[in-house]
């Protein structure tokens, strides 16, 4: 038999041991010889004014604490009362010691149970604790009481013999009783074998497919080990893209800083440039609120000053990075991308005025007709517009290209 078997096995017979007991202290209260029979744990007994000593004491362990309480004191036992009580008989002490500890408290005095002969004998008990002459006391207690203990003694040999013979019939029915479970356990243990018969040619017949698993899986792996060449080969044409991207705007900047310079020196060979933009952004700001918000398209360093000068909040966009750099550098904030995209990004009538001194250049990647809808859509309502059909740094940067330049009809725009 398995251990767990074993162990519910013994559960079964000690439930059935207390179910007899159960049945045995329903018999006695049946019984009118048995009237005084203990009550069920934690139930008040009713008031009573006497009990003899035998009548108390003829229980065992917790019985004999709870039966005590319910008689002495009335009620059931504390959990701290009911604790002390049994490290007491564990301890050897006498139910009699016990039986006066109970009585002859404040609370066993207040309900006042008459106990005949009890003082004495929980005297004599108390006794027997003094050193030496106790010893000598319980010694002659003894030895007067050896018939009495002799007697408990049989009576306790055939209460054992009885719970054997009982516990024998009780192994012998269950005996009977496991019997089925036997053949029900042989019956599986031949289900577990034909089982195993089964699941044998379960995998006899799985064993091809296991095969084209394995075969599926090599090819899996030749596949894996092709991927991990693809990306390895896709990880070096980026780092090459990567390259030649770089490569590309290293390119396009040495451009832009060549651009940017032929454009500074020719637009500076120009000697009437700076008093002519003075004059322009000196009118221009007439006609606009103080510190009104203004967005130049392709100009110059040199015409955004020229605005900040007169209390103007300028901002700009330009799509060379040498000539955007320098008008960061100057303190203005610039966007350098292309005027479509940053212009689609602006919010609606959020300016006061959009100026652009090279339309040529604009024009050539945004059609009139597109840029006008645009500036209308952030311009304020009062707000202005000032196009410049002159030389500036982007138009000059298109002919270094070998783009040609714009023609661009100045009545034609103003109509437009």
């Amino acid at each position: 038999m398995k251990k767990p078997d074993a162990d519910n096995s013994l559960r079964r017979i000690q439930e059935e041991i207390r179910a007899e007991a159960q049945v045995a202290r329903t018999r006695a209260a049946h019984n009118p010889r048995a009237a005084a029979a203990p009550r069920a744990i934690g139930e008040v007994a009713p008031a009573r004014t006497a009990v003899s000593i035998d009548e108390l004491a003829r229980f065992q362990f917790i019985e004999f604490i709870e039966h005590a309480y319910s008689v002495l004191l009335g009620r059931s036992p504390d959990s701290a009362g009911l604790t002390g009580q049994i490290r007491l008989l564990e301890s050897g002490r006498s139910k009699i010691e016990i039986l006066g500890n109970l009585r002859f408290s404040g609370e066993g005095r207040a309900v006042g149970v008459r106990v005949p002969w009890l003082l004495p004998r929980y005297l004599l008990a108390k006794a027997m604790r003094i050193p030496l002459i106790g010893y000598a006391i319980e010694w002659l207690v003894c030895l007067g009481g050896l018939p009495r203990l002799l007697r408990h003694q049989r009576a306790a040999d055939a209460y054992h013999a009885a719970r054997d013979h009982v516990m024998r019939e009780d192994l012998a029915v269950l005996g009977v009783q496991m019997q089925p479970l036997r053949e029900e356990v042989a019956r599986l243990d031949r289900e577990g074998a034909e089982l195993g018969v089964q699941m044998q040619a379960l995998g006899e017949r799985f064993a091809p497919l296991h095969a084209e698993i394995g075969k599926a899986f090599q090819e899996a792996r030749e596949l894996r080990h092709l991927v991990l060449s693809m990306n390895h080969w896709l990880a070096s044409l980026r780092q090459n893209l990567a390259a030649l991207e770089t490569a590309e705007s290293e390119h396009l900047r040495k451009a832009d800083a060549v651009h940017a310079d032929v454009a500074v020196r020719l637009l500076e060979s120009d000697p009437q440039r700076p008093a002519r933009l003075r004059h322009w952004a000196a009118e221009f700001a007439a006609g606009l609120p103080p510190a009104a918000e203004v967005l130049d398209i392709g100009g110059g360093l040199d015409w955004l000053q020229s605005m900040s000068s007169r209390g103007l909040a300028v901002t700009a966009i330009n799509q060379n990075t040498e000539i955007g750099q320098h008008i960061r550098d100057a303190g203005i904030t610039v966007a350098v991308a292309e005027p479509s995209v940053v212009l689609a990004r602006i919010a609606d009538h959020s300016l006061d005025a959009v100026t652009i001194l090279d339309l040529a250049s604009i024009l050539r990647g945004l059609p009139a007709v597109i840029l006008l809808d645009m500036v209308r859509r952030i311009v304020r309502p009062s707000g202005q517009l000032l196009f410049g059909m002159g030389a500036e740094s982007a138009t000059i940067a298109d002919r270094l290209e070998g783009r040609a330049r714009a023609q661009v009809d100045g009545e034609l725009i103003e109509r437009a």
